[in-house]
This record gives structure tokens, sequence and C-alpha cells, in this order.
């Protein structure tokens, strides 16, 4: 009897202390989860004090200038001086964006989706408000003049047209103060170029897609406009159709000779369409340049992963004086020359951070609109970085190539020694991708011979191809 109170006893001690355990890790998660919240919620604060800072600024700028003279500074098209847009909830879509374009180019916008690109067409069309920054369009200050005034036509992802009105009446609809003798030249004209003639009679409901976005251009075609502003026309199209509409798209231009602004998320559209790029992240340009230009030198690594298919290869290394250390152990040998190059580059970009510290500075003290990126903590930390290399010729680098500057010798030995993971047959090439300490490598090497997973041999890299981005800024180093 003794020994069964006993171990009712131990059973109820054992129970007690299970409950207690159990309310101490109740106790404990909570608290944990109130500090997790209380983090958040710092967090959500100071980003709601940062908002509210530079939509402040923003608009303490624009009211500071607004009786400013509004004359252009060059004789080009369309010029952007700062623009900004912030909404209503202190979201700064466009951050000090700024670009000139000449009469008759090609100009597209590309990047993700939220970066930007479609509210800063929008400004241009007259369809969202400036809240800062100025607007010429052929030499006319813009920012107030009403969409219609603008001389400029838009089209849309969504073609929007009139699915009870013709082809004919669709194109027409606009254009009420002509003649109608003018209206039908025009129309003929626009129908013949598109090849839209024998549609002229149908509904919207009777096209195809593709269709359907040759009359929404023809539509802005025959308002005879100064400037064609198309926002991703080409997305809602398939595949094969959306080729053939690039194409179309050039060809109308080549014969309009109108200057143009297109937007896509698409970077094959930016790269095969545009006379220049703009690339766009978070509202704030990357870079402007030739297709070619952005493709071959990108200022920073997310225009190196944006731009390109496959996109280009990034490694974290460790850079000491010309030797290239990689995730996995081998390495690269820099030449004489390139090791010059090296150094001298990281002199440049010391002294240009430098620069850039001293402008900021300025901007600080002065009425000049700061932009996002004019934090004096972010530029010290780079300087110091820049200073290392400067001075020790060592530290962590981003190595930058592209995958069809890579070759690969099945049984030998190169910069890498790796084995191939996956083989992708494209027909003229495949697209070999390799593991690398985790990350995916891609190299693209001409399908002179049979490819397949387990063939081991040597990466080389073509050393005139490398990119050196630096680990702090991410911006391109040479």
């Amino acid at each position: 009897m003794e020994e069964e109170k006993k171990e009712i006893k131990v059973e109820e001690t054992s129970s007690n202390e299970e409950t207690f355990d159990y309310k101490a890790y109740k106790k404990r998660k909570k608290a944990e989860e109130a500090a997790l919240l209380a983090e958040q919620w710092k967090k959500e604060k100071e980003e709601r004090a940062r908002l509210n800072r530079e939509a402040r600024l923003v608009i303490e700028h624009e009211k500071f200038h607004s009786g400013d003279d509004k004359f252009p500074d060059t004789d080009d098209f369309v010029i952007a001086s700062h623009l900004n847009k912030v909404y209503s909830n202190k979201i700064r879509a466009v951050k000090d964006f700024s670009l000139n374009i000449k009469k008759g180019e090609f100009v597209v916008l590309v990047g993700p989706s939220g970066c930007g690109k479609s509210t800063t067409l929008r400004m241009i069309a007259g369809l969202e408000d400036i809240t800062s920054g100025d607007l010429y369009i052929d030499g006319n200050y813009a920012n107030k003049l009403d969409p219609k005034d603008r001389g400029v036509s838009m089209v849309f992802q969504s073609y929007a047209l009139y699915p009870h009105l013709s082809v004919y009446e669709n194109m027409a609809f606009g254009l009420g103060g002509l003649g109608k003798e003018e209206v039908k030249a025009r129309i003929k004209e626009a129908a013949e170029m598109l090849q839209i003639t024998e549609y002229l009679d149908r509904k919207p409901t009777q096209l195809s897609g593709g269709q359907c976005q040759r009359v929404a251009l023809g539509r802005a075609v025959v308002r005879h406009a100064k400037l064609f502003l198309l926002d991703e026309p080409l997305s809602n199209l398939d595949a094969k159709l959306r080729v053939q509409m690039r194409s179309e798209l050039v060809k109308l231009h080549e014969d309009l000779q109108n200057t143009m602004i297109y937007v896509t998320h698409d970077q094959t559209e930016a790269m095969t369409m545009a006379t220049r790029i703009v690339v766009l992240k978070d509202g704030v340009i990357q870079q402007i340049g030739s297709p070619k230009e952005v493709y071959d030198h990108p200022s920073n690594l997310f225009v190196a992963t944006f731009m390109g298919s496959p996109t280009m290869n990034v490694i974290k290394c460790h850079y000491k004086d010309g030797l290239i250390t990689m995730p996995n152990g081998d390495f690269i040998q820099f030449d004489d020359e390139l090791k010059a190059k090296f150094k001298k580059a990281y002199n440049r970009v010391e002294k240009s951070l430098m620069e850039r510290r001293e402008r900021d500075i300025d901007r600080e003290s002065g009425d000049v609109l700061f932009d996002f990126d004019a934090d004096l903590d972010k530029v010290e930390r780079f300087i110091r970085n820049a200073s290392n290399f400067v001075i020790d010729n060592e530290g962590d680098i981003y190595l930058g190539i592209r995958p069809e500057d890579v070759t690969f010798d099945v049984g030998e030995h190169g910069d890498l020694n790796m084995k191939v993971e996956v083989s992708e047959l494209l027909g003229a090439e495949y697209s070999l991708h390799y593991d690398l300490a985790g990350q995916d490598f891609v190299a693209r090497v001409p399908a002179k011979q049979m490819y397949k997973a387990g063939d081991a041999g040597g990466i080389t890299f073509k050393r005139d191809q490398i990119h050196i981005f630096d680990v702090e800024s991410g911006n391109l180093v040479f």
C-alpha cells in the first residue's frame, strides 16, 4: 500500500514538473513573440519615418523651385529632369528620374514589376501628376499640360478598344476635329502600313490578339502624334506572336521616324528593339545605354543579372595580389596587365566615392534634393572597402562572367574543374549547368559534340570578358 502511495506521489510530482515546464515554455514563447512584434513595429516605424522624410523633401523642393523659369537646357525632344512621384501613402514610386531623348529615338524602359516604369510613362503622358521635377516635350514645359495638349499617343497593354465600334470607328475615335476625307485618308494609310485593311469593318471581338494590338497601334498612328508611348503592348500575346509584333514595331518606327518610349519587363524586347535602354529598379535608374553597352558593361550586379538569358554567372571570390580564389578552392591567376587594371580601377572607385561624399554633404546643407542613395554612412563603408583594396591589394569581390564567355573541355583541366549536372540542347548550342559550392553555374557552348550529365572537365574563362563587382556596393569595378 505504501509503495502504491509512493508511486502515485512520484507520478504527481512528474506531472507537476511537466506542467511547470510547459508553462515556462509558453511564457518564454510569448516573450519571444512579443520581442519579435516589437522589432517588426520598430522597423515599420523607421520605414514610415523614412518615407515621410523622403516625401517631405520632394514636396519642399518642388515648392522652393515652383517660381523658377521653365526653359529646357538642351534641344532634345523629351527632357525629364529630376522627376519624382510620391503617392498619398508617402510611397515614392519614382526617384529623381532624369533622361533626355532625342527626336526619332526608340527608348525602352525595362525593369521588374514595381520598378516605376509604367508610372514614369504615365507622368510623361499626363495621366499621373508629377510631384516634383520638370518635363519638356518638343521644347514646351509639359508639367501642367493636359494629356490631349502634349502631342502624345499611348498604346496600352489591354488594347483599350471599344467593343461596340468597328475597327474603322475605333481608329477614327478622337479625330472629330478633322474632315471626313482627312480621317479616311489617315485610316487608310495606317491600315495599309499595319496590314489591317481587310478588318476595318469588323468588331474587336472578331479579331485575334495580334490583330487587336495592330488596331491599337493604328489608333495611335492616325493621330500623327509627335511622341508614341507604349505600355507593355505585347505582354498579352503568345510567344510566337510577340516575336512577330516586335519586328513590326521596329519597322513601324523606321517608317514613321517618330520618337517612341516603350515600357516592358522583358529584357529580350528591350535588347531587340531599343536604340537606348533605361534599366530601372525600385524607382531608380540603374543604367542608361545602348543594348550592347548595357549587356557588355553592366553598371552593377542588378543590371548584370537582369539583362541576358541565361543571366550572368556571379561568384563571390577572394582576391589577393592577382589571385582569385573560388568558393570550391580553385583559383584564377591574373597576368600583370589585369593586376594593374584591377588596382587602377579601385583607385578610380575610391576617388569617385570621395567626390560623392563631398557632394552628398553639400546636398545635406543646401537646397538640392536628396536622392534615395544619399546615405553618408553607406558611402563611408564603400570608401573603407575601396581603400582596403588600394592599400592591401586584397579583399572579397564578385566575379561575373557571361555563359557564352565560358568554354568547357571534357577530360581537361581549366580555371574550374567541374562535372555537368544538367545538359540542355538548344539546337545549335548547349546550356550546361554545374554546381559551384551550391550555386548554379551555366556555360553556353556550341553543339559541336554531345554533352551529357556526368561529363567532367575543365571550365575556362575568357580573360577579357571577366567582370569584377564591388562586394559592398555591387557596382562594376571593371
